[in-house]
């Protein structure tokens, strides 16, 4: 065996182990020797059926899992689509649709499928629906803004109707981490073919082989799904399950409360209040998200990085994490969590500094400051706060701010044709391994939707995500990946808030398992 090869194949067992350190607290763990979506036994006491209410935010774009990069979209259509793989609470990968995987060479893995699975519509699910699934995620034709995370794949080869081969065009460690993220949901190759002859599309039609299935969609209100009775592993514990949108935070945590909402994913500022109600639970996870302050580097002023430098010295991380959040998170140095493979955190950030940032600003040619707006999801009080305080202390250096709230669809389709100057969102490194955590949100190939919305362009930022990418010693990708951390820090293509934590609160149900990117997991949920 050549030593390029060794060394690949020692990334890959590094990866499985440094992945594993990212987990949390969680009611329901999946292990490789329990395959499926997380589950757990239900409690002696536990009650199975019954109607499962989770509530959100925002409701889903898209229930097309390659239509849209967002959390909306993985948390609904991750009940519905499964993956080749998956994570586990401790964050190592195993196999899922999938039984077993294997590194073949530096270029070529192997996937043996899982036999007796079926699609919700009764067809069987085999190695055409990889091949077909992945081949329709990369297709640039179909302009997924998720393609990036698959981009490496050269050739899905069939090997057997429950084998396959994919071949991908760099050495690429990480490959079986990025199949576990939502985008690599496996769709029905027919279902795809029907999508392509002009019939029903993936997202009116979404036919997976998940514990869930579809029953209705009323756009903006409701998804309403039912237990797949013919599920391949431990079936749902409850027989149907709503995701109802409800944008008023408040409102979401006053349903929690009188138990006519079962689960909440809960905003910073409600954690203290949610843990001190004696009938509720929480699910806490140390995830791999970060939080923060995006300019749109294709309008002035934000072109100059003067300009960019002084709102993040302007901006104090402190009165953030600690006052509106309440100390659910940790200020961020940079833009990887310290829980993601490859991040550094022993960068010199841009200090809070009123008097520096003036000076800055002044320098830029702008000490009179000028007039901007920020644009805010709707349905996010904590993004809302963050908006209001920054809008305070943009103007002690005489930026004056106006805050847009935005409904979520509408939010990201404008900020991905960049149609906004600040714009305050959250990145969560789904894979654990830095190249998803910087790949999308830097590299110039993937500006608007898969993530650059910001539309930051370095050529030497570029040269070395692709270095990262195809490096098989982890020590020279974790080299590279401290350069891109300490230019993004200089160049402050965006302002690093935070690292928050990924808070569920439950009434009057057990089994609740949410991965370390914050994406919950309904199957093994029953009531107390």
């Amino acid at each position: 065996m050549s030593l390029k090869k060794n060394l690949f194949l020692m990334l890959v067992l590094a990866l499985m182990v440094a992945l594993a350190a990212c987990g949390g607290k969680n009611d329901a763990t999946p292990t490789p020797e329990t395959p499926g979506t997380p589950d757990t036994p239900a409690p002696a006491e536990g009650e199975a059926g019954g109607h499962l209410v989770f509530v959100t935010g925002a409701d889903a774009p898209t229930l097309d899992p390659h239509g849209m990069n967002d959390t909306a979209t993985s948390n609904a259509t991750s009940q519905i689509f499964e993956r080749l793989t998956d994570y586990a609470e401790d964050g190592s990968v195993y196999g899922l649709l999938a039984t077993e995987f294997e590194a073949i060479d530096e270029l070529t893995w192997e996937f043996k499928l899982r036999q007796g699975v079926k699609f919700h519509d009764g067809s069987d699910f085999t190695a055409n629906d990889v091949k077909a699934s992945i081949e329709r995620l990369i297709d640039p034709e179909a302009a997924s803004p998720r393609a990036f995370i698959l981009n490496m794949v050269e050739e899905v080869v069939i090997v057997d109707d429950h084998t396959v081969q994919i071949k991908t065009n760099i050495p690429f460690a990480p490959l079986p981490a990025h199949l576990a993220h939502n985008a690599g949901s496996i769709i029905q190759a027919s279902a795809i073919e029907e999508e392509n002859n002009g019939g029903k599309t993936i997202t009116e039609h979404p036919v997976g082989t998940g514990p869930f299935k579809l029953t209705t969609w009323d756009r903006g209100a409701e998804i309403k799904m039912e237990r797949n009775e013919d599920y391949w592993g431990e079936k749902a514990k409850v027989d149907t399950l709503s995701f109802v949108v409800v944008p008023e935070d408040a409102t979401r945590i006053a349903m929690l409360e009188t138990g006519e909402a079962h689960a909440v994913l809960v905003g910073a500022p409600d954690v203290a209040r949610v843990e001190g109600m004696s009938q509720l639970d929480t699910v806490r996870i140390h995830g791999t998200r970060m939080d923060y302050l995006g300019f749109n580097m294709n309008k002035a002023p934000y072109d100059n990085i003067k300009v960019r430098q002084a709102i993040a010295m302007a901006v104090d991380k402190d009165d953030i994490v600690y006052g509106i959040l309440d100390g659910q998170g940790v200020p961020a140095v940079g833009p990887l969590a310290p829980t993601v493979n490859g991040n550094y955190q022993g960068l010199t950030p841009l200090d809070y500094d009123v008097e520096a940032a003036k000076a800055l600003l002044a320098e830029a040619g702008f000490e009179n400051g000028f007039n901007t707006t920020i644009f805010v999801n709707e349905g996010n009080k904590a993004r809302a706060d963050i908006a209001e305080l920054v809008q305070h202390q943009l103007g002690q250096i005489g930026i004056n701010v106006e805050i847009k709230i935005v409904e979520w669809g509408a939010f990201l389709e404008q900020t991905a044709a960049g149609e906004h100057e600040l714009f305050i969102l959250g990145w969560t490194t789904v894979t654990g391994d830095a190249d998803y955590g910087l790949y999308a949100l830097f590299h110039s190939s993937q500006h608007g939707s898969p993530g650059n919305r910001s539309f930051y362009s370095n050529d030497r930022v570029d040269e070395l995500l692709d270095y990262a990418r195809s490096e098989a010693d982890q020590p020279k990708r974790n080299e590279a990946y401290k350069e891109i951390s300490e230019i993004l820090v200089e160049e402050a293509p965006m302002v690093y808030l935070q690292h928050p934590d990924f808070v569920y609160g439950t009434n009057g149900v057990t089994g609740l398992f949410v991965d370390f990117g914050g994406t919950p997991y309904f199957k093994g949920v029953s009531f107390k």
